[in-house]
């Protein structure tokens, strides 16, 4: 607290100045940051639910439709190859320019499943093979791209060696 001393003029005592008692206005200030900090709402990351593979072994494996499958394949460099169907090393790979192209590549082949005869094999599913020189950015792009293109079928599996050859063959520039 502050308190100023003035003289008198007429050579008595010296009449104290009306004092302002700043404790309440702390006090206040104090509890009003304390009041915003504890009611904004901090910033919550967005996580995607992952499914794990039981570590029992699975006694009927997973059902594929080699007409409704897209493997992609993430490379160095941002590459990303795929292949529709089961995998044949006789058929070149195709390439995706980027992550838009992926979306246009999926948004066309779920066009195509809409029309098939059969009802499961309406429904896309993908395979995420990553090579050993692909980024987690990637990966992580590619898996966010099923969410955006609701994929309701998508899994990462493990690259064969004739696939990785093949992306290791290929020095193809856009």
């Amino acid at each position: 607290m502050a308190q100023i001393l003035l003289k008198s003029d007429k050579g008595g005592r010296s009449k104290a100045a009306p004092r302002i008692d700043l404790t309440p206005m702390v006090d206040l200030g104090f509890l009003l940051i304390t009041f915003f900090m504890l009611t904004t709402t901090m910033s919550k990351s967005n996580v995607m639910d992952i499914q794990m593979p039981a570590k029992v072994p699975v006694k009927s494996p997973t059902t594929f439709y080699e007409s409704s499958a897209i493997t992609l394949l993430p490379a160095a460099n941002h590459y990303i190859y795929y292949y529709e169907g089961i995998f044949n090393p006789n058929n070149p790979l195709k390439m995706a320019k980027d992550i838009a192209d992926i979306r246009n590549i999926l948004q066309h082949k779920k066009a195509l499943l809409k029309n098939r005869t059969k009802v499961e094999e309406r429904d896309l599913q993908v395979l995420i093979k990553a090579n050993s020189d692909a980024t987690c950015s990637d990966i992580v792009a590619l898996f966010d791209e099923m969410n955006i293109s609701s994929v309701k079928y998508y899994a990462m599996v493990d690259i064969s060696k004739e696939e990785t050859a093949l992306i290791s063959q290929d020095n193809r520039p856009f």
